[in-house]
């Protein structure tokens, strides 16, 4: 991966080539055709680059609340953990993702004040209509030791290609196969209620079914409720 300072960011990137989008981005000099999702937690947009179309993604969650900011001390961050995660994986040939570009990162006091991840573009529909291709998506990053982390079929597309998963770090499974139980039950829960469940239900299935019921109990999905109306309001808790 080469890693290059640019002004006061740094920039991430696997290809040459998309050095000059990268550098457009850190600049603010590309083009916003269409914003999916503008909130004070998250921005994602289709931005175009010359002739080319990518998604941009700004997950400002991560250095909006202060915890979580102060936690970037110690890891490399979303924007470029998402990027080195899934060129590993697609080194490995698993390639069923629209695939990171580049990062751009800037930190304050060695925390990440602003960061950004640069996408390819999707062309398809989600899985809604057809949710155990996203169970299947799903297991195949579970084999490779991985998991979603935001498990749901809108994220997951059917494209001329072949399905395309979005939306996760595709972070490493550690604790056996609690994740891949959560990624499962939250799959389940959600959003596709008849699933046939696919795996064996073991300590990790109980042990992710119990935290998945703790996180949707009412006095707590207040509290979360809560928390992040006042965040939106500029609290920083």
């Amino acid at each position: 991966m080469f890693k290059e300072k640019y002004k006061s960011y740094k920039l991430f990137f696997y290809d040459e080539k998309y050095r000059g989008l990268i550098k457009a981005v850190a600049d603010n000099k590309i083009v916003v055709l269409k914003e999916y999702k503008n909130t004070k937690r998250n921005y994602v947009a289709l931005i175009k680059y010359f002739e080319e179309t990518y998604v941009l993604k700004l997950p400002s969650n991560e250095y909006r609340i202060p915890q979580r900011k102060f936690l970037t001390l110690f890891k490399n961050g979303e924007a470029v953990t998402t990027l080195k995660n899934i060129n590993e994986l697609m080194k490995r040939r698993f390639d069923d993702f629209a695939a990171p570009v580049g990062a751009v990162v800037k930190r304050k006091f060695g925390m990440i004040s602003e960061s950004s991840l640069i996408f390819e573009v999707a062309v398809g529909e989600s899985a809604t209509k057809n949710k155990d291709i996203a169970v299947e998506a799903t297991k195949k990053m579970h084999s490779y030791g991985v998991y979603h982390g935001d498990c749901n079929p809108s994220n997951f597309i059917i494209t001329e290609d072949g399905v395309k998963i979005i939306d996760t770090q595709a972070k490493k499974m550690l604790f056996g196969k609690y994740r891949a139980h959560y990624d499962m039950i939250t799959m389940k829960m959600d959003s596709y209620h008849d699933m046939e469940y696919p795996y064996k239900k073991d300590f990790w299935y109980f042990t992710a079914l119990l935290v998945k019921k703790l996180k949707r109990n009412k006095v707590v999905e207040k509290i979360k409720k809560n928390k992040k109306i006042l965040r939106d309001k500029g609290w920083k808790i």
